[in-house]
């Protein structure tokens, strides 16, 4: 299928919400947060009460509206979706996002319901989002098929593609709070039709998606998922957090949304030979897309490692060889820098440890600068006392680290990331002057761990640019056949 084919669930000129309630409850919402962005003119509501609700004439039937329509949002009760779905497609709408739950994920007699679903769907020609989900988010034109609250509209380089509809809106609520905006999110739920792998490909040529982050369960067709995950990471980076890893929690996922999770090891196989980036747990999944929406990719391994506190240092040193950074010696040009302005006691080498020297404002410039040194890791920590004397004195925080936002400008080709641990005050202070192009961590490891991640996808990513190498699926066609879960 094209991707202009899944444009107007993004982008519809004329929407219906089948099942619009007038009591409290999933869905009640929608219409009023459309109105207030604007789509209230392009909105009709559907109930077979009829009626008046939130301040728009309510229509007993699809069939009575009579604008344009291109996008239904069904929210009715499972039993009722087969007879709203014959509506919609005599009505001749194309795209239909079901919200209801109460199919696949609960047994056979859902499976049956959902199957009848994707037979009218299919009939009509029909292209199905859900059911079991809550929909789409394009931030650009600032249309939802669920209620957000208003940070998570802030249009950012972040795409989420997440099985779970739940998972989906709890993402936009938290994401803001890493400094995280997005471009599109879709909820897959139970994939009647739609999947993720036709989302990958839509994503790869949205023109506002830098990262795709994804939360999968099982893949609908194994094959085709590895096919598009080797077209899309050529151009964009998809880090993927998949449940279903241990007996009991493949049984979970059956339950949430009807996946059957697979062998684990076939999935890390097939997402490390099609390029993209596996998390392990929901911190992982957020640690990994902040750096790659905020840094540029690196040139080499080589990583400097700049310290108020040599232990830090130390413990993001192991995470960071381990995974395949280096730490080379500082250039003998950035050694004789530092050597004219740091106290006789400080040793000058990479880990940079500064102690109590109060230079980090004059050798971070210098560490960025050096040659040998491909990303820097600033870890910046102090006592709370030492704060609140030194601010009693009149010493701000960019006094003692200088403006890190500006000396990240002038080294715009080298990932920089920080570590701030101590007192909230603090730790404000030192966001403040790293600004939004810094993420900044709250321990040595994971951001040590985000790094590496950074340079395993762009070492993988070169390669595949300069050779134009076309990977070839993991799946092995006979493992594919025995596993259900991967051929839907």
């Amino acid at each position: 299928m094209s991707v202009d084919n899944l444009r107007n669930f993004f982008e519809p000129k004329g929407i219906v919400i089948v099942g619009a309630r007038r009591s409290f409850g999933f869905g009640y919402g929608i219409p009023p947060f459309l109105q207030n962005h604007g789509w209230g003119n392009r909105l009709h509501l559907v109930n077979p009460a009829g009626g008046e609700l939130h301040g728009q004439n309510v229509y007993k039937r699809v069939q009575d509206v009579l604008e344009p329509l291109d996008l239904a949002i069904v929210i009715v009760p499972a039993e009722a979706v087969p007879g709203v779905m014959e509506e919609i497609g005599e009505r001749g709408i194309k795209h239909t996002i079901i919200e209801t739950a109460g199919f696949a994920e609960t047994g056979e007699s859902g499976l049956a319901l959902q199957e009848k679903v994707k037979t009218i769907a299919m009939g009509y020609g029909m292209r199905v989002i859900g059911p079991n989900c809550v929909g789409v988010v394009n931030t650009e034109n600032r249309f939802a098929s669920v209620e957000l609250i208003e940070e998570a509209l802030t249009p950012g380089p972040v795409s989420i593609i997440a099985q779970s509809g739940v998972f989906g809106n709890i993402l936009l609520d938290h994401l803001p709070q890493h400094g995280l905006f997005i471009s599109k999110a879709v909820t897959l739920g139970n994939r009647l039709d739609v999947d993720e792998s036709e989302l990958l490909e839509y994503l790869d040529e949205d023109r506002f998606t830098r990262v795709i982050m994804v939360y999968l369960e099982g893949a609908a067709n194994g094959p085709r998922l590895v096919k598009s995950l080797v077209k899309v990471t050529q151009h964009k980076p998809v880090v993927i957090l998949k449940s279903g890893r241990t007996q009991t929690g493949k049984q979970a996922t059956a339950s949430h949304t009807g996946s059957l999770s697979g062998q684990d090891h076939i999935y890390d196989a097939a997402f490390a030979q099609a390029g993209a980036i596996r998390a392990d747990t929901l911190s992982g999944l957020i640690d990994a897309v902040r750096v790659f929406a905020t840094q540029p990719l690196p040139k080499g391994n080589r990583l400097g490692i700049i310290t108020t506190s040599g232990s830090l240092g130390a413990l993001a040193t192991d995470v960071a060889v381990s995974g395949g950074l280096t730490m080379p010696p500082l250039s003998p040009f950035t050694v004789n820098q530092a050597r004219d302005i740091a106290p006789d006691w400080m040793n000058v080498r990479n880990p940079l440890d500064l102690g109590p020297s109060q230079k980090f404002n004059r050798l971070l410039p210098m560490l960025l600068a050096d040659s040998e040194i491909d990303m820097v890791l600033a870890i910046i920590v102090l006592p709370y006392v030492a704060v609140k004397n030194l601010k009693s004195a009149g010493v701000t925080a960019r006094d003692l680290f200088g403006d890190i936002a500006s000396v990240r400008k002038q080294h715009p080709e080298k990932p920089l990331v920080g570590v701030v641990i101590g007192h909230p005050e603090f730790v404000e202070d030192i966001a403040s002057l790293c600004g939004p192009s810094i993420p900044i961590f709250a321990s040595p490891e994971p951001a040590a761990k985000a790094l590496a991640t950074l340079w395993r996808y762009s070492r993988t990513h070169d390669y595949r640019m300069q050779k134009n190498r076309k990977c070839q699926s993991s799946f092995d066609d006979q493992r594919i056949s025995e596993d259900t879960s991967l051929v839907g």
